[in-house]
């Protein structure tokens, strides 16, 4: 955005030039060109003026004084995490990627559903709830009042930059502040990089956020379908994966296997009912229109974690629960039965 402050064009002839500047008066110019008022900055800068070319050298001293403090004042605002919430959010990023790609491949690994080895897993993955969750808690942070006060410093610093080439007589363009490189330089690095990863966590949290709004409205699914879903979908956000949308035909599958499996007293994927025996027969005789992936089943609780717990040190069944493709879930809970399908739209 430019900046219009009226200046000299020079500084008076050596045979019209005023009295030497006063050290006081230098003082307090330079301490006005550290006050966030633009008009107070442009009136330290009139006031050398008023010197002639007897001012020159010392105001040329000045000004890379007043350029030393506002860098030194930009590195202090980056460098307290009370004013840059974001200072520590590019390691924190680097951490939780290299742990999010670490505890995905134990998510995949076939333990043989060892006890001691799904332990180490859900204490893994507590440790990335935690990493995650803080990467969270940055990212909602407003970047506004950085911002204002960034800018309002790398204003300043492209004042500085105007008169010195006023002083040097160098061609430039009297009535712009160069301010769109100077902010380009000062957000290189660190806080730039810190803008990407926020963007990146703020889309994981606003798709999960919209898959749990809709899995919420759909009014045809019961408390233990939505809990269901909302819950795993908690977990598989840890690894940045796509959140699963309840789909209302896919679940009518599931509840019916749960059904059939209570009723009838067995309890496999294969169904003893013909036209519904395989899962693919059934996700297809209750209506559903796009492409089966996977299914689990679980029996003995009615509570949706202890079906996710249960399914989590399964290992064939936490694959299909964190399976990277899917964006769709069929629920059945039936009494202490439970059928969990999977699919993609």
């Amino acid at each position: 955005m430019p900046f219009i402050i009226s200046c000299a064009g020079s500084f008076l002839p050596a045979q019209e030039a005023g009295p030497a500047i006063p050290p006081l008066v230098a003082k307090k110019a330079l301490q006005w060109m550290q006050n966030s008022d633009v008009s107070k900055r442009a009136a330290a800068y009139r006031t050398f003026q008023l010197y002639g070319d007897e001012g020159g050298s010392i105001y040329r001293r000045t000004l890379e004084k007043a350029r030393t403090l506002h860098e030194k004042k930009l590195a202090d605002i980056l460098s307290d995490e009370r004013s840059n919430p974001f200072l520590d959010l590019p390691d924190i990023s680097e951490k939780l990627k290299g742990h999010r790609a670490r505890i995905y491949k134990l998510i995949k690994t076939d333990y043989k559903k060892q006890p001691d080895k799904i332990a180490m897993l859900r204490h893994e993955v507590e440790i990335l709830q935690k990493i995650n969750g803080r990467a969270r808690m940055i990212a909602e942070n407003d970047p506004a009042s950085l911002d204002k006060a960034v800018k309002g410093i790398a204003t300043a610093l492209a004042e500085v930059s105007r008169e010195v080439n006023i002083i040097d007589e160098t061609e430039f363009d009297r009535n712009q502040l160069d301010l769109d490189d100077a902010l380009m330089s000062i957000y290189e690095g660190e806080v730039q990089q810190s803008r990407k990863v926020i963007t990146n966590i703020r889309k994981e949290i606003e798709s999960l956020v919209s898959a749990r709004l809709d899995n919420n409205a759909s009014g045809w699914a019961s408390v233990s379908q939505k809990d269901f879903a909302n819950h795993l979908n908690e977990f598989r956000s840890l690894f940045a994966l796509t959140p699963l949308r309840l789909e209302e035909k896919l679940s009518d599958a599931a509840v019916g296997h749960s059904r059939d499996m209570a009723s009838m007293g067995f309890f496999a994927h294969q169904s003893p009912i013909p036209q519904k025996k395989s899962p693919g027969d059934r996700a297809r005789l209750a209506g559903f229109k796009h492409r089966w992936s996977g299914e689990n089943i679980f029996m003995g609780s009615a509570s949706p974690v202890a079906a996710y717990d249960a399914w989590f040190g399964s290992d064939g069944h936490r694959f299909i629960m964190f399976a990277n493709g899917p964006n769709l879930i069929g629920i059945g809970p039936y009494g202490r039965h439970w059928t969990m399908m999977t699919g993609k739209k």
